[in-house]
């Protein structure tokens, strides 16, 4: 199996990756990680899928003039921010995004949030996606402001 570097990889991930939260049953975060591409980059797919596992989805196109695109993605605290940890310094466009998962591991994972502190912090990483130089501590602050969120959290 060939091993992908983690700056080819924080590359893949800042140009055609995605790095966002999805809510699970119980009210609870779940990070997660996604690189899609069209049929010529279906081996770098495959080489993120032996390297980190995962999961591929295939996109068939309705329209014949459109290639097949294809779709690695990782799920979970325990899958999402060992990779996310490896590759956060050579991030460029989604360093802060990471920085914030990287964050709601330590502060959030495992705790049962009501549904208004879960939306500001899914709203609060979409604001990242439109600005990504917008810094993950406000973020932060704005999901700690939340009085909603159950149990003691300490930013560190």
């Amino acid at each position: 199996m060939k091993h992908l570097s983690w700056k080819y990889v924080a590359g893949l991930i800042d140009g055609e990756g995605c790095i966002d939260i999805q809510a699970s049953k119980g009210n609870y975060l779940t990070p997660r990680l996604r690189v899609a591409l069209t049929s010529p980059g279906k081996e770098v797919i495959d080489l993120l899928y032996n390297n980190y596992s995962g999961h591929i989805c295939i996109n068939v196109p309705s329209n014949e003039k459109w290639d097949t695109s294809y779709r690695w993605e990782l799920t979970g605290y325990t899958r999402v921010c060992p990779v996310l940890r490896n590759i956060a310094a050579h991030l460029i466009i989604k360093k802060e995004q990471a920085r914030l998962i990287l964050w709601m591991e330590s502060n959030l994972k495992g705790k049962w949030l009501n549904p208004g502190t879960r939306e500001v912090a899914i709203q609060e990483l979409k604001a990242m996606k439109r600005d990504p130089h917008r810094l993950s501590e406000k973020a932060q602050e704005a999901i700690l402001s939340c009085e909603a969120i159950v149990g003691k959290i300490e930013i560190s």
